[in-house]
């Protein structure tokens, strides 16, 4: 008897082991090629992203509308200050073109003020000084005066019409110096003449006057002339004796003496032309006759020295004038620019804190202040007060020292004369009253 059940159990066991044996042989198919592998199912094939692509594509035709094209499609790509910054150097370099194109002062100057940090600035600045010089070498030439040059020199020494205008300077120079001279009986001046100007154009007209000033004949003529005139050369005892009650005619004599040495250094001073001869000249004729005309050639030098020093602008021209001119007409001013330039120095390098001063006594009204400085430090102290007055205090070890100064600010400078103990610096409001201030080391 056929069992039908287990037939049929037998069929489900061979198709149960039948499909799993497909499952294993599938999944080993799988495994060979990679398809069970769940990185595998979620790698995407790699592309290039659109923002790249148009960064490339602007840096390959780099043009303004490129770069514009790319920020305006990726405002915030990461790619953006690089497209801003090769929007600013071909906005610099359209400039730059600009200003070269138009060459002139102006255009220089815009573009030094639009583009400063640009690379084009020193050349701008190079081109912009020359066009300046062009321009006052113009203006120069059309006044044509010895200060005119000097100043000239003196602003632009690397100019390309430097040795021009030192030789037009010279020029000057030298014809006034000849007409300055040319009426002198000294041979000593014609001399120093050619010694200042070997190449002017007057020198053979001075090697001619040397010449007949050297002649034995033309000196006698010359000693004759400067004899003084006597009406009557045949004195007799009586004359002689007349003249000793003329003590009058005496003290006129020796006057007359006097006016004529004073004449014969000013014909020397006046050839010199330097402030220094003026000086001499009026220390030992404070009342000739050539007083007043030395006072105003001495004035005419102080405003030319002055014109030059200012244009200098430094603390060793200032102090120079002030050597050379020390009764000048701007003496005041260039002792205060000397002092300011000297506080600047000190603030420009390292320093300490200066202490405030101790206001002692206040004084309502009052325009003035009095400072009283003592110095206990051991060493030799410089106080600078620099402000609407500017001073330069030494005080000694162990010495108070006092000084009055009007309301104002002022920045205060204290330097010992010791190598290990750097500069102090301070600023102080004064508003009228009694100050007091001590200096001393403390460890």
């Amino acid at each position: 008897m056929i069992c039908y059940k287990c037939i049929s159990m037998k069929i489900s066991v061979s198709l149960f082991f039948g499909i799993l044996m497909f499952f294993l042989n599938s999944c080993a198919l799988m495994t060979s090629m990679g398809l069970n592998n769940k990185a595998s199912w979620d790698k995407v094939e790699p592309t290039v992203p659109l923002e790249e692509i148009a960064w490339k594509k602007a840096q390959s035709l780099n043009t303004e509308e490129a770069y514009l094209d790319y920020l305006n499609q990726f405002p915030f790509g990461k790619f953006k200050y690089d497209a801003r910054l090769q929007l600013q150097l071909m906005e610099t370099e359209s400039a730059w073109e600009k200003a070269k194109l138009a060459d002139t002062e102006e255009g220089y100057k815009v573009f030094m003020r639009d583009y400063s940090g640009s690379k084009y600035n020193s050349e701008a600045f190079a081109k912009l000084t020359k066009i300046r010089q062009e321009e006052t070498w113009n203006r120069v030439k059309l006044t044509n005066t010895a200060e005119a040059y000097n100043d000239f020199i003196l602003r632009f020494p690397l100019s390309d019409h430097i040795q021009e205008a030192k030789n037009l300077y010279t020029n000057i120079q030298s014809e006034a110096e000849w007409n300055r001279i040319k009426d002198f009986n000294n041979v000593s001046i014609f001399e120093n003449y050619l010694k200042s100007f070997p190449n002017s154009t007057f020198k053979d007209q001075v090697y001619t006057r040397i010449k007949l000033l050297n002649n034995p004949v033309r000196n006698e003529s010359i000693a004759e002339n400067r004899r003084p005139i006597v009406e009557n050369t045949n004195l007799t005892s009586k004359n002689i004796a007349f003249d000793k009650f003329q003590p009058e005619k005496k003290d006129k004599a020796k006057k007359t003496e006097i006016i004529d040495l004073g004449s014969e250094k000013w014909n020397e001073v006046s050839a010199y032309n330097t402030p220094e001869a003026y000086q001499s000249f009026l220390k030992q004729f404070p009342k000739h006759k050539f007083a007043n005309l030395a006072k105003k050639e001495l004035a005419i030098l102080d405003e030319q020295s002055w014109m030059r020093t200012k244009s200098a602008d430094t603390k060793e021209a200032y102090e120079n004038y002030q050597k050379v001119f020390p009764s000048g007409r701007y003496v005041k001013e260039a002792k205060k620019k000397s002092i300011d330039q000297e506080v600047e120095t000190i603030l420009a390098g390292d320093y300490q804190a200066l202490p405030a001063m101790n206001k002692s006594e206040s004084l309502p009204g009052a325009k003035l202040n009095e400072i009283t400085i003592k110095n206990i430090t051991g060493f030799t102290l410089v106080i600078i007060y620099s402000g609407p007055v500017s001073e330069k205090v030494e005080v000694k070890d162990g010495s108070t020292s006092v000084v009055k100064l009007p309301n104002g600010q002022y920045n205060i400078t204290a330097t010992l004369n010791s190598d290990l103990i750097g500069s102090f610096v301070g600023k102080e409001n004064l508003t009228g009253g009694k100050y007091e201030t001590k200096f001393f080391l403390g460890y």
